[in-house]
């Protein structure tokens, strides 16, 4: 089984271009809570609205920054 989650390395890339150092200043400059942030970059399945918001002020297409993952079976 598969599961959809936000795509770490074009979110940091797209903080390193508008030279963004913390995930506080990210929170901050985009209005998005610093725990959802780091639920995103720790591979949690994105919340359309928070997301597309991220998205929107990294200057980053939202569908293309999220990636399929295999989800582990026991």
């Amino acid at each position: 089984m598969s599961k959809y989650v936000a795509d770490e390395k074009s979110i940091r890339k797209a903080m390193i271009d508008k030279d963004i150092k913390s995930i506080a200043e990210l929170s901050r400059l985009s209005g998005v809570s610093k725990p959802k942030i780091h639920e995103y970059l720790g591979g949690d399945t994105p919340l359309a609205t928070t997301f597309v918001r991220l998205c929107r002020y990294l200057e980053i297409d939202p569908n293309k920054s999220v990636v399929k993952q295999k989800e582990e079976t026991s």
